[in-house]
């Protein structure tokens, strides 16, 4: 039964952007990128087998398909709704988040904002730790051993401030993080052993992710550092990705959920938010 229903976070997507018709304006209202927008559009399209929208290079249009399908999810979404309100779904509710120190300073900080106006009910603690931490309620971030069990994917690229890049060097300054025992090891010496060696360089070690990034910000040096941490920097143009051809696969971090709480209505709001700002499915 229902075999064929694609994700409800991909219809709430759909039913905005066809409403809007504009990604743009669809991004805006679901407190997403246009990136994050089309990604889920693509994956509806993929998944159906069928073309929702026609691409001009300003606009959108529906198809026939994608008009039929608007017209019946909007009023299943509507419907859900209001059976959500009936049930008193959006008394105050809190979630808390544990993660590492870099990635709460430098991604969640960059999003959460995003998700307080999407649920204005739910109240958002965050404690750093590096180890996981599911007690009273709390869900975890954490780094991923191997890159396989990760739900949060990354890579790892170099990037510099304009500022950096601006000016002649006698020698390059190479930053990265010195990293825990058990985390895959991504530094220079492993860069350097894949993509050669620089000629002229002094390297600088930090303890935390967030210190490389703001090293990197102050025109320091070169960071080898995570897409994932540093993506809303590079798209404010506060940091410019250099080399991108040359980059290592990252661990990326895994979700850890209370047992007890995995049906909660904030947690599942927090997932599947992840999993739109991501592209990702967080919950697995």
């Amino acid at each position: 039964m229902f075999a064929h229903l694609p994700s409800l976070n991909g219809l709430r997507v759909f039913e905005a952007a066809a409403r809007h018709l504009s990604f743009k304006l669809a991004a805006k209202e679901l407190e997403l990128t246009p990136t994050a927008v089309s990604h889920q559009i693509r994956n509806l399209e993929s998944q159906l087998d069928i073309q929702l929208f026609i691409r001009h290079t300003r606009a959108v249009e529906l198809t026939a398909a994608g008009h039929t399908l608007f017209e019946t999810s909007r009023q299943v979404l509507r419907q859900i709704d209001q059976t959500l309100t009936s049930l008193g779904v959006g008394e105050d509710s809190e979630i808390h988040i544990s993660a590492p120190h870099g990635f709460a300073a430098l991604w969640l900080a960059q999003h959460l904002p995003y998700f307080q106006r999407r649920f204005p009910e739910v109240r958002v603690s965050v404690s750093h730790s590096d180890t996981p931490d599911t007690q009273g309620g709390h869900v975890a971030i954490i780094p991923a051993d191997k890159v396989e069990d990760a739900t949060l994917t990354e890579h790892f690229g170099i990037y510099a401030s304009p500022a950096y890049l601006s000016r002649k060097h006698p020698q390059q300054t190479l930053m990265h993080v010195r990293r825990h025992s058990g985390v895959t090891q991504i530094n220079w010496d492993r860069w350097q052993k894949d993509y050669g060696k620089f000629k002229e360089a002094q390297f600088i070690e930090f303890d935390r992710e967030d210190q490389l990034v703001q090293a990197c910000l102050a025109g320091q040096g070169l960071a080898l550092t995570s897409s994932l941490l540093v993506a809303s920097l590079v798209e404010k143009g506060w940091l410019k990705p250099c080399l991108p051809e040359k980059i290592l696969p990252g661990p990326g971090y895994s979700i850890q959920l209370p047992q007890e709480c995995r049906n909660k209505r904030q947690i599942q709001q927090f997932i599947g938010w992840l999993d739109e700002q991501t592209g990702t499915d967080a919950a697995q």
